[in-house]
């Protein structure tokens, strides 16, 4: 009887992880930008000059290409600065760029951010700046202080992107 206990118990342990692993929120803020999507697409992946517009966001190295390993540093307000390893999870040349960052094992946390740019005509580009958190500790995290202050964050980026384009 004991060791149907422990089964089901476990049994149900997993079965709760597994859906927690499916939970997820998104920060998206968009900006449209009077500049060519070829244009704002070279400034989205061309890491080596993100600071001359990014104030947030810091390239330390890695291989801007599709699968390549980037070593960045956000700098954020309300948080500590953090370097971190995404891997170029999509590169849609032109169309789609993002990158994913995972803390420790797939599912517990992770950060995938998209700069999706849709051509609007007479050379004019939307951008959706993105991320989706998903994971386990996403109903955790998705309260911290640090959140609260994410869309803010974009919306800076999405500022400085726009002002760095269309000069």
């Amino acid at each position: 009887m004991q060791k149907k206990t422990i089964l089901f118990t476990l049994l149900g342990l997993v079965v709760v992880l597994f859906a927690l692993s499916r939970t997820q929120f998104e920060i998206r803020k968009d900006v449209e930008i009077n500049a060519s999507p070829a244009k704002v697409w070279r400034a989205v992946v061309e890491f080596e000059k993100y600071k001359e517009w990014n104030s947030q966001l810091q390239y330390l190295g890695g291989e801007v290409k599709p699968q390549g390993l980037l070593h960045l540093k956000l700098s954020v307000k309300g948080t500590d600065p953090y370097e971190f390893k995404p891997i170029v999870s999509y590169w849609e040349e032109n169309k789609r760029f993002a990158w994913l960052a995972a803390t420790g094992l797939p599912r517990v946390f992770d950060g995938e951010h998209f700069f999706e740019l849709q051509d609007l005509g007479n050379g004019k580009t939307k951008v959706v700046n993105r991320e989706e958190y998903r994971g386990v500790l996403s109903l955790i995290i998705r309260n911290l202080p640090m959140m609260k202050n994410a869309p803010e964050g974009f919306e800076l980026m999405n500022t400085e992107l726009k002002r760095y384009c269309e000069q």
